[in-house]
């Protein structure tokens, strides 16, 4: 994987990378912004720098990937009563968020940003953007467009989280006159830019494409493609609902929705038509590949990978993933209980379809006692996410060597896939059955996403056709697109934002709940599309063969084994099971553990938790930030 490298230019205060695999460092003080933006070498330099602030732990590396995009109904932190409220990322996720919350802290975004308007300025006023030769204007034509997907990626986030926030898209004045800004409307911000990705993102090469002399290899560089995507993400957003802030805070749709579903179609579309993406054959590539540290390029499925650096930055794979121990087979341990999932989300998929197994991590490898195997997890409420795996990771003999040798927390490298291409055919297939209904356009896109899904299995055709022609009205197949977005992007931190802009945070989350409350009772219970009567009051497994790995084929989950059931803990050990108890009989103790994580889990949203309004999941401004601006920021919400 190609790493970033971190080089300096004082003159700008800027972070600059390039794509080697060797740390370089230079100070050319003699670099001034007269003398950058007149050279695409160094021009290019500092929009990589941007990425270096991408990167950062407060970004992509940590915090927008993992932290601040749970809880939902199949994403959360696990928490019990006695943390559930902490002043720390498990509050926060919880939706008990604090102004003095040191995780909330949004200085860092705010860096990238001013660094993005200080590169777009430079650009902008570069002799060679309209004076250049017709090589050095397209090249400085694409670093301006990338510059200003970037800025947008930076504030589309910010909007997402904290909603009203203060927007300029200048670099700050020598006498500060435009820095203590008032918070402007999250709708203003996100019109503001998607009109100017609209013009920036013609200027964009597609991937496998050049700008003059700048290559835009592959998808750890923003392109045409990402930034068409974003545009629809950002519309699918500006189109739908959010806390506002208003008296009772009342959460409202956002104007013109059709205008903007309209807008992401289009984009859509034209990714969609442009060729250059498709779908791995098979689910389980995607991931192989990111673990192994593989880039995506043309005719690949990755739109955008946010580049982290083997042994320098990344949590994905340590905080989220398969649990691993330290172990002399893999090295160090993880930390994967950052994001759980749970029985709830494990139920909700077919139980043929691929991409369960493939999500969660039922088992997690190695535990106290140092054995070298898996271990069930009998915890309904702690499964992991299977997509970051430390056995696909060690393909990559050089992360393999580093994880034998460490001794404490590292730098995975394991890119963050900001964007797939089967988002853009599920954006594409929601905004085709909002704007005209469920026509053959819209399901043949989810049709292409359930058929990479079922490929190969006996019934592929009644799980693909059959499913996708049965949906007959736009009620329906919006509840199929809800749904297949759960199951095709458990994990990848956008579950939470796809309820709220549907409206469905609360209602969602709820559902899990009931569900829960009533596989625990025994009573049937509907989760998402599916109704189950009865659910095992025992669960057995065995190992394989090589004693290492667990037998989840023949795990039954969905069936009561009854002669199992009669059998002696010696009987059932000379079969070589493991007998444990499932929800529906737990031990007393342990039904009113579970019933009160369920119940005060994302417990915060609600008012009767938060005593000011339903749905509060915007975070608070932090203490610090409401210093700075010295008045003229102040919280909301009831913060």
């Amino acid at each position: 994987m190609k790493k970033l490298i971190y080089t300096s230019i004082t003159a700008l205060s800027l972070l600059f990378a390039s794509c080697n695999d060797y740390l370089e460092t230079s100070s050319p003080s003699d670099l001034d912004d007269g003398t950058v933006y007149t050279s695409i070498y160094y021009t290019e330099s500092a929009v990589k720098g941007l990425y270096d602030r991408i990167a950062d732990a407060q970004m992509y590396a940590q915090r927008l990937s993992i932290n601040w995009t749970t809880n939902n109904d199949i994403e959360f932190v696990g928490a019990d009563e006695t943390s559930y409220n902490q002043n720390s990322n498990r509050g926060s996720s919880n939706y008990y968020a604090t102004a003095g919350n040191s995780t909330l802290v949004w200085t860092r975004i705010f860096d990238m940003l001013e660094r993005s308007n200080l590169v777009i300025q430079g650009i902008e006023n570069s002799p060679l953007i309209e004076g250049g030769t017709e090589s050095e204007k397209k090249a400085m034509k694409a670093l301006l467009a990338e510059s200003k997907v970037i800025r947008a990626l930076g504030y589309f986030e910010l909007t997402r989280l904290w909603g009203d926030i203060p927007f300029k898209t200048e670099p700050t004045k020598n006498d500060l006159s435009n820095v203590y800004l008032p918070r402007t409307d999250r709708d203003e911000i996100l019109s503001y830019l998607i009109d100017e990705l609209l013009i920036a993102e013609e200027d964009l090469p597609w991937v496998g494409e050049s700008a003059g002399s700048v290559s835009y290899n592959n998808a750890e560089r923003i392109t045409r493609g990402f930034a068409k995507g974003l545009i629809a993400r950002m519309c699918l957003t500006r189109g739908g609902y959010a806390l506002r802030d208003k008296p009772g805070f009342p959460t409202e749709r956002g104007s013109e929705w059709e205008k903007y579903y309209g807008i992401a179609h289009t984009k859509c579309r034209e990714i969609i038509e442009a060729g250059l993406y498709q779908l791995k054959p098979n689910y389980t590539d995607i991931w192989q590949d990111v673990n192994a540290l593989t880039i995506d390029g043309v005719n690949g499925e990755n739109l955008y990978e946010v580049a982290l650096g083997l042994s320098q930055s990344g949590e994905i794979g340590y905080s989220i993933g398969v649990r691993f121990y330290t172990n002399s087979k893999y090295g160090y341990g993880n930390n994967s209980n950052v994001v759980n999932t749970s029985a709830y989300y494990y139920y909700s998929f077919d139980r043929e379809d691929p991409r369960r197994d493939a999500t969660i991590a039922t088992a997690m490898y190695g535990n106290s006692s140092g054995d070298q195997k898996e271990f069930f997890q009998t915890n309904p409420l702690s499964y992991n996410f299977a997509k970051w795996d430390q056995r696909w990771m060690s393909k990559n003999t050089q992360w393999l060597t580093q994880n034998l040798a460490a001794n404490g927390k590292w730098g995975y490298g394991i890119n963050w896939i900001v964007m797939r291409y089967a988002d853009v055919l599920l954006m594409y297939a929601e905004t085709e059955n909002e704007l005209n209904g469920p026509t053959e356009t819209a399901k043949g896109a989810l049709r292409e996403v359930r058929a990479r899904a079922f490929a190969g299995l006996p019934n592929a055709n009644e799980k693909v056709e059959g499913y996708v022609n049965a949906l007959s009205s736009k009620e329906e197949f919006f509840d199929a697109i809800v749904n297949e977005r759960a199951w095709e992007f458990g994990g990848e931190g956008l579950r939470k934002f796809d309820l709220i802009r549907w409206n469905m945070l609360l209602s969602k989350i709820q559902e899990q709940r009931d569900a829960f409350y009533n596989m625990i009772d025994g009573n049937p219970a509907r989760i998402m599309d599916k109704i189950y009567t009865s659910i095992p009051g025992y669960m057995y497994y065995k190992y394989k063969d090589d004693n290492e790995n667990i037998d989840k084929a023949n795990i039954n989950f969905y069936e009561t084994r009854t002669d199992l059931d009669a059998m002696s803990d010696n009987e059932l050990k000379n079969l070589g099971y493991t007998k444990v108890r499932w929800i529906s009989n737990l031990s007393d103790a342990d039904v009113i553990r579970v019933k009160d994580r369920v119940r005060l889990f994302s417990s915060g949203l609600l008012q009767e938790y938060n005593g000011v309004c339903d749905n509060r999941y915007i975070y608070p401004i932090h203490s610090s930030v409401i210093g700075d601006y010295q008045g003229i920021v102040t919280n909301s919400y009831g913060y």
